[in-house]
C-alpha cells in the first residue's frame, strides 16, 4: 500500500507550461519503438504507453526538472483519457482532427488546465475533477484573451 504522502505527490498540481511541453514529447515518443531487448531481466512491452513515458523521464532528466514533480506530470499524462473520453464536456477546447485520421485537437489551454487541476483518488485511480479541469482551462484561455487585448 502506498503511503499518503505518495498520493499526495502523484495529485500535486504541475507547472503548466512544462507539462504542455511534456504532453508533446509523450505524444512524439509515443511513435518510436523501444530499443530491442537484451538478454534475460525486466524488459517494458514495447506498447504507446510506455514509449511515451520513457521519452518523458528522459527528457525530465535531461532538463535538469526537479524530480519531485516528475511522478505527478507522469500521473497527470496517464490520466489524460479522463479528458479525452468527453469531447463534449469541452466544447471548443477538443475538436476532430481535420487530418486524415480519427485523432483529436486539444487547445494548449485545455492541457496546461490538466496540469492544474485536481485529481481525486477513485478507488485506487487517479481521476480529474473535469468541472476543475474546465474551470482552469477557461480562466486560462481568459488571461490568453486579456494579454491580448
Amino acid at each position: 500500500m502506498k503511503s499518503k504522502n505518495y498520493l499526495l505527490e502523484m495529485m500535486a498540481a504541475v507547472d503548466a507550461d512544462r507539462f504542455l511541453a511534456m504532453t508533446h514529447i509523450f505524444q512524439a515518443g509515443a511513435l518510436v519503438p523501444l530499443a530491442p531487448r537484451k538478454g534475460p531481466g525486466y524488459h517494458l512491452t514495447d506498447i504507446p504507453m510506455n514509449r511515451g513515458m520513457m521519452a518523458v523521464v528522459g527528457a525530465w532528466r535531461e532538463a535538469g526538472a526537479p524530480d519531485a514533480q516528475l511522478n505527478a506530470t507522469m500521473s497527470r499524462l496517464m490520466s489524460l483519457g479522463d479528458i479525452f473520453e468527453v469531447p463534449e464536456y469541452f466544447g471548443d477546447y477538443i475538436r476532430s482532427d481535420d487530418g486524415a485520421g480519427d485523432g483529436i485537437a486539444v487547445a494548449d489551454v485545455l492541457l496546461k488546465a490538466a496540469a492544474l487541476a485536481r485529481l481525486v483518488d477513485v478507488k485506487g485511480c487517479l481521476r480529474f475533477d473535469l468541472a476543475d479541469v474546465l474551470a482552469h482551462a477557461q480562466r486560462l484561455d481568459a488571461e490568453k484573451d486579456a494579454a491580448v487585448a
